[in-house]
């Protein structure tokens, strides 16, 4: 009985050890450009908001922010402008919107939780 379980433990180790060399596990998706897509949440003002970030190589090439429970023409100002200075100085360390705080940083934090996926 214990020989089974041992030989069991040991196929399922190896399978798992297996599945994350060859990059079964998850991991960002790769597109055929070498753009890698990461994915990534934080709570917003309304609920929940979600980010889509394209990387080329180590620049973000885009990003891509949802929060369809944000106030509208407040945490929608940010989710329409934040994306695009996060490209533009490929980086979170960007000014909140006004008006827009929280659903600003939960942006921020999303970008910067897929950013950490993918290290």
């Amino acid at each position: 009985m214990k020989k089974g379980l041992f030989v069991i433990l040991v196929l399922v180790l190896s399978y798992a050890i297996l599945a994350v060399g060859n990059g079964m596990m998850g991991g960002p998706e790769v597109g055929a450009g070498g753009e890698a897509a990461l994915t990534g949440t934080a709570q917003g003002f309304g609920g929940e908001v979600s980010v889509t970030v394209t990387m080329d190589g180590d620049k973000i090439a885009k990003v891509e922010a949802q929060g369809p429970d944000e106030t509208q023409g407040i945490g929608s100002n940010a989710i329409e402008q934040l994306p695009g200075k996060i490209v533009e100085a490929n980086s979170t360390d960007v000014d909140a919107i006004g008006g827009a705080s929280v659903t600003s940083k939960a942006i921020i934090e999303a970008v910067n939780s897929a950013l950490e996926s993918a290290k």
